[in-house]
């Protein structure tokens, strides 16, 4: 479901991996890591979260301007054993130092996912969910395997995901949608449920309901721990 007027992003992502030295940032090598050093005073540290499972650096610098308009955002994180990896990404419009938006665990896989947001509109906002994948930086898929996560938030609409577990303990995300007639009245409310398990998302049940303009208002954005609440 598609409730902005705004055109379709396309990402333009380039993911590159590279081994990088074991000392972290300082010449005596005590500080920690910093995805800063020596990228110059455009770079900023967004977060120290465990992308790995350990205490590592993030940052993005932003610099140029993509054919449609946007920024080029390139992702760096340096983690605590030494690995320099990053990611560059084309967002649709310029969206300056508030493109990153938090680090999450959202997947089953150790560690922290990135979130940064690549489009917006007058009440939805699209997002890019980096992960960590065998010494690499690697675009994660929202349970119904869509590469941008679309949340949304208006008094005719709903959007957004909620992470819980199941019965027996996996990780489960469910994302919602939800759309109010034009003559108003109760939301149509759909809930696709999926799990993680053997590295990827599998649906468990798709739920379609009617719903108060208050419960659609309760799914909207992100429903996620370390996440603003907002879209």
């Amino acid at each position: 479901m598609r409730t902005t007027t705004t055109t379709a992003i396309t990402l333009a992502l380039v993911a590159t991996g590279f081994a990088g030295s074991a000392q972290a940032a300082g010449s005596s090598g005590s500080a920690g890591p910093n995805a800063c050093e020596g990228k110059g005073g455009g770079c900023v540290i967004v977060s120290r979260a465990d992308v790995d499972g350990r205490s590592d650096s993030v940052a993005q610098t932003h610099w140029g301007a993509t054919a449609e308009g946007g920024d080029k955002i390139t992702t760096r994180v340096h983690t605590a054993d030494g690995e320099r990896l990053q990611v560059v990404t084309g967002t649709q419009r310029r969206m300056g130092r508030d493109a990153f938006f938090g680090a999450a665990k959202i997947d089953g896989e150790a560690g922290y996912e990135l979130v940064t947001k690549t489009d917006l509109g007058a009440h939805t906002a699209y997002s890019q969910v980096l992960t960590y994948r065998d010494g690499r930086l690697t675009t994660l898929k929202d349970p119904r395997s869509r590469y941008r996560w679309v949340t949304d938030g208006s008094a005719w609409s709903s959007v957004g995901y909620k992470r819980t577990t199941t019965s027996t303990g996996a990780v489960k995300v469910i994302a919602s949608e939800a759309a109010r007639p034009a003559n108003g009245g109760a939301f149509r409310q759909t809930l696709y449920s999926a799990q993680w398990k053997n590295g990827g998302w599998q649906r468990l049940s798709l739920l379609t309901r009617t719903v108060s303009a208050s419960t659609a208002g309760e799914w909207s954005g992100w429903n996620i721990p370390y996440l603003p609440s907002g879209i």
